[in-house]
């Protein structure tokens, strides 16, 4: 049987789109060397060597000029370094997009259900319409996310699901509060909500400052994950 000549047959191919994103878990597992699992940095010896599996391992890259990477034995200044992963019990929130998740969060509804932008329909589909123009330039869409983000964050009361929305902000080392119930003029939901809280202010007086803060809430990563994993694909 004569072996056929393989020939290609389309050679121009037209790129349809690029599509930028974070790695998922399994592609990061894939792209490590090593699974981290040791909690000390070093053994507990007079050499102080790292210890294995831990963030220092010696297959990840070398730190120090008289020892080799284990996994491309190059030196100090030729190892780039290669990749180790950690795998979390429960969901933290990563230094690099911190600044990010709250900017969404101040966009959408605090609502686990909802998670809606906090636009009405009209102003949504009108914004919609502008960010999906293919020749805006970069300066042009951030100032368009910038107006969205701004016009979003003086929303109090959800136009989808009529939940009330209060002010995201940061408070204290990566951590985020929502001050559902905190405004200049409150709405009577609102009024009705903060006045449940009369009779136990009655009781203990140290609690009138924290009503008038607005009762802060404290959202934990597990919270923030689930309201952005409820955000509508049209959003």
């Amino acid at each position: 049987m004569v072996k056929e000549q393989y020939r290609e047959t389309d050679l121009a191919r037209k790129i349809c789109k690029v599509s930028f994103g974070v790695d998922g878990p399994h592609q990061m597992q894939q792209q490590a060397h090593l699974h981290v699992v040791a909690k000390n940095l070093y053994s507990q010896d007079a050499t102080r060597t790292p210890v294995p599996f831990g963030v220092l391992d010696r297959r990840m890259g070398t730190n120090q000029k008289d020892a080799n990477c284990q996994s491309c034995s190059k030196g100090l200044n030729d190892c780039v370094g290669h990749y180790g992963y950690i795998d979390l019990e429960l969901p933290v929130f990563h230094i690099g997009y911190f600044r990010s998740v709250i900017n969404i969060l101040q966009t959408i509804c605090k609502n686990p259900l909802c998670a809606h932008v906090l636009l009405n329909d009209k102003e949504r589909m009108s914004y919609y319409t502008k960010v999906r123009n293919p020749n805006l330039s970069y300066l042009a869409r951030k100032a368009l996310r910038k107006q969205i983000q701004d016009r979003a964050k003086k929303v109090s009361i959800c136009p989808h699901c009529g939940d009330i929305n209060g002010t995201i902000k940061k408070c204290g080392l990566l951590k985020i509060s929502h001050e559902k119930f905190r405004t200049r003029r409150p709405e009577n939901v609102m009024a009705a909500k903060l006045a449940e809280y009369d009779e136990v202010v009655s009781y203990n007086a140290e609690l009138e400052s924290a009503r008038k803060h607005g009762l802060t809430q404290i959202l934990n990563p597990q919270e923030v994950l689930r309201l952005l994993q409820a955000i509508p694909e049209q959003d």
